[in-house]
């Protein structure tokens, strides 16, 4: 009965607001990559050979702007937010600039709703922030419009 007493009177006398506050982030400017200009051997006119093997290898088109270039832009923003001792990835996540439509790479650097819910769940499971973050965006990034459809090949 005491310690029920004790917490209550703890409670009552927290300034108003303290215990909900939101925090606000100022997210820093992402670096700017001039990909056309990156010294990479070309493919063609303009895909740049990321790796070559007898294989295959890996081509970047620097034009591009579709879901996995969004998707890049939105944990890049998390991820640079992120400053272990000054921001958590919970503040960041949270603070994140949110998409407003069902297509994220025309518009500004944001991460769409869902993702952010994703996360909050993963979290409210149990699961460690960076498994979190991890789960949403890169084992499971249905909640990211057009991913799963490029990553299928579709």
């Amino acid at each position: 009965m005491l310690r029920g007493i004790r917490a209550l009177l703890l409670v009552t006398m927290l300034p108003v607001g303290v215990a909900c506050e939101k925090v606000k982030i100022d997210f820093p400017d992402l670096p700017k990559v001039d990909l056309p200009n990156v010294p990479l051997p070309k493919k063609g006119d303009v895909n740049l050979d990321v790796i070559k093997s007898p294989l295959g290898g890996l081509q970047l088109d620097p034009r591009g702007d579709d879901a996995l270039t969004a998707l890049g832009a939105c944990t890049d923003l998390v991820t640079y937010c992120f400053e272990p001792g000054a921001r958590s990835l919970d503040e960041c996540m949270d603070s994140v600039p949110r998409c407003t439509t069902s297509k994220p790479w025309d518009e500004d650097e944001c991460c769409p709703s869902a993702c952010v819910d994703a996360y909050v769940k993963a979290r409210d499971q149990g699961q460690e922030p960076i498994a979190s973050f991890e789960k949403v965006f890169f084992l499971e990034p249905d909640c990211f419009p057009g991913v799963r459809a490029l990553l299928e090949g579709k």
